[in-house]
């Protein structure tokens, strides 16, 4: 008796051990059902934004091609953060260049950059013109970039398009330049580096374009203002990422302003300068780095001033640089792509594809799962 019930035991545990790998198995196969179903699901959802920006044209009167964003930058500065919620990736435009032209250089352009992100699909300028304020541009100029308004979410993927036109004396109408799209995809994103700058470009009509941009991992939004405090500024800021020793990655160096087209600041005024863009984003292993060049009244003075990323809350500083004092603010919040499907969801009761042009395949949050 003893020596059968001791022989049981064994088989016991072969029969848990059994039990268990048929469970463990099942969810494998529901974990690969689901991730399946996910990935066809964002395809179709990428597909849809890519048809929906390809057959835009004015003659067939589409109409939700071009509505703008209502998501403001600086939503979430003041937030209490929620660790297990993880941050989403971004990405920041660096610039945009027209590397070769049909028609020689110099040309006058005009038009639009435009990107979409995770949070809503809708409008994001980079760049807008009309005919009446083109931009010239010299051999491998870029265009003046004034976007995106706010940090940009790259969950599936962030889009870019490129609409640029060509203004030229005695040609009516206006020739295309340069029309294309780039899309940059955050499924496939390596977790090996925070920060990895790339570029793509687009040969179409009459030019080849050059998009530049850096991927930033679990980013948070920076929006900084700069004043002039007293005297006077004549130069340039740019602002970048650098790492913990301060070193600071030229690649990823954005010119902010330039006195020579936007202006020369004087401290009797409002003392705000006038900046091309006041949103990046930065992982929190990084530092926000500003670089000043000061050559008013005969003086020529440089300074940089860092600011070491946070979730959330608001730093500022000021600092002398030659003939002008500066006052810096900088605010961070972080981006969060679900959170903002779920208010636009609770605010139309559902989400609708002219609305949010990819927010759902066959599920309403299908892409954001």
């Amino acid at each position: 008796m003893g020596q059968g019930h001791e022989a049981a035991i064994p088989y016991l545990y072969w029969d848990a051990w059994a039990e268990e790998e048929v469970e463990r198995r099942r969810r494998e196969e529901e974990e690969k059902a689901r991730k399946t179903e996910e990935n066809r699901r964002r395809r179709e959802a990428h597909d849809a934004v890519m048809d929906s920006i390809m057959e835009d044209d004015p003659k067939v009167g589409r109409k939700n091609f071009l509505i703008d964003t209502s998501v403001p930058p600086m939503r979430y500065t003041d937030s209490i953060y929620q660790d297990e919620f993880g941050l989403e990736d971004s990405a920041n435009i660096l610039s945009v260049s027209i590397v070769s032209s049909d028609v020689g250089f110099p040309v006058n352009i005009y038009g639009r950059g435009i990107a979409r992100d995770s949070i809503d699909y809708k409008c994001i300028y980079l760049f807008h013109r009309n005919r009446d304020d083109c931009q010239r541009l010299n051999e491998d100029g870029m265009l003046i970039l004034t976007g995106p308004s706010r940090g940009l979410v790259l969950v599936d993927f962030i889009y870019l398009e490129i609409d640029l036109k060509i203004r030229e004396d005695g040609v009516s109408p206006d020739r295309p330049f340069s029309k294309g799209l780039i899309s940059i995809d955050g499924r496939v994103l390596s977790r090996e580096e925070d920060v990895v700058v790339r570029s793509e470009t687009i040969e179409s009509w009459l030019s080849t374009t050059e998009v530049r941009f850096a991927t930033v991992l679990s980013a948070v939004e920076c929006t900084f203002e700069i004043k002039l405090i007293e005297g006077l500024f004549k130069g340039n800021i740019t602002v970048g990422i650098a790492d913990k020793a301060r070193k600071l990655d030229i690649e990823q160096t954005i010119v902010i302003h330039d006195s020579t087209a936007d202006g020369v600041v004087t401290s009797d005024e409002s003392g705000v300068i006038k900046l091309r863009r006041s949103v990046i984003t930065i992982c929190l292993e990084r530092t926000v780095m500003f670089h000043i060049n000061n050559e008013a009244a005969g003086v020529c003075a440089e300074r940089t001033s860092d600011f070491t990323p946070r979730r959330t809350g608001a730093d500022e500083e000021k600092i002398t640089c030659g003939s002008g004092k500066f006052g810096f603010r900088v605010v961070w919040g972080y981006i969060e792509a679900v959170r903002e499907l779920d208010q636009q969801i609770q605010l139309s009761g559902d989400v609708q594809f002219d609305d949010i042009v990819v927010a759902c395949g066959s599920g309403r949050t299908a892409s954001l799962l």
